[in-house]
């Protein structure tokens, strides 16, 4: 059975997630102007992989078309870009603007961008960043996880967003991976904070600082972006998913969320079993789980380049080939 057949048996097919009292989801029906577009917190949202030519230049093309196919998705929320655990510190500032730049131009209203933002060898501020983010039109940044240990410290932390927040009026996202729950409750209650992608990669941590967000009454969304258990945080309460295995998996992702939304545990189950072969090579340790997701999307003809930028190497004929045995697995393939 292939994924559409499979969405289709699920009952997912024609769904959208529910959306919250303050926030309507934004469909792909029909485009809205950019000023009024807003990201839901009930919502899902694939962060897209920038495509390189084998010289290593960003092929602009490839990646207008693998933004035109996550808008298209039925219930994809919004788009983020710039945010490619890693690969994104191999960008200059102005390819990041440009890719932004494109992306709202694919998008066409349809849906907001999100523009993560993170510091590299090059960048060492994000205010800049942030700024041309505002200057795009698009509807919220993400702050990306500090470099160092001491930047998750509520002292370094502050410094970061409020040098990040004078640059730009943008609704803001958190990428949460180690701050203590204390030090996110207080960045969450200080800046201008829409939504947490949840990445503590621990379900008891994940579950307290859902708690605590919850607790201000901010309507702040809490996203999981544990690709590996996502069913588990939906289960708990969390409002979506933003991730980067949504640049191959957006429709799953979506069916997922409805699933839970309406407590059909069966269907749920059923679309975690097809995630699940995809979850054990992508996130296996070795190489970057995005650079691995690049060669599936080409396997998948979504894209047509998986070449890498140094420090990164190509995949091996062995990750080649346990990624196309889980796109079997999973029925993609």
């Amino acid at each position: 059975m292939n994924r559409k057949q499979f969405l289709l048996s699920m009952g997912a097919g024609m769904l959208t997630l529910l959306p919250d009292q303050t926030t309507a989801t934004v469909g792909v029906s029909s485009a809205i102007p950019l000023k009024d577009l807003s990201v839901p917190r009930k919502a899902v949202i694939p962060a897209a992989l920038s495509s390189f030519d084998q010289e290593g230049k960003i092929d602009y093309d490839d990646f207008r078309r693998h933004i035109s196919a996550l808008a298209a998705v039925r219930g994809v929320s919004a788009i983020m870009v710039n945010g490619g655990s890693g690969l994104d510190k191999s960008l200059t500032r102005a390819e990041r603007r440009k890719l932004l730049s494109e992306a709202i131009d694919v998008v066409d209203g349809k849906v907001p961008i999100i523009a993560a933002l993170r510091e590299s060898k090059s960048i060492s501020k994000l205010a800049p960043l942030a700024e041309d983010a505002e200057a795009e039109g698009v509807q919220a940044i993400t702050i990306m996880p500090p470099s160092k240990k001491e930047g998750y410290s509520w002292k370094m932390a502050k410094r970061r967003f409020e040098e990040t927040c004078e640059a730009s009026s943008l609704p803001v996202v958190i990428y949460q991976t180690r701050y203590e729950t204390e030090v996110l409750v207080r960045l969450a209650s200080s800046f201008p904070v829409i939504g947490i992608k949840e990445g503590s990669k621990d379900p008891a941590t994940f579950e307290k600082n859902l708690r605590s967000l919850r607790a201000l009454e901010r309507n702040i969304a809490v996203w999981s972006t544990h690709s590996t258990w996502l069913l588990a945080d939906l289960a708990i309460g969390a409002d979506g998913i933003l991730s980067g295995m949504g640049s191959i998996t957006a429709d799953l992702h979506v069916a997922l969320a409805e699933a839970v939304e309406r407590s059909d545990l069966k269907t749920a189950r059923k679309i975690s079993d097809r995630l699940f072969p995809l979850t054990q090579v992508f996130y296996r340790p070795g190489q970057n789980g995005h650079i691995r997701m690049m060669y599936a999307l080409k396997q998948l003809g979504l894209r047509k380049h998986d070449f890498v930028r140094p420090p990164f190497q190509p995949l091996d004929a062995s990750e080649r080939g346990r990624i196309d045995q889980a796109l079997v697995a999973s029925g993609l393939l």
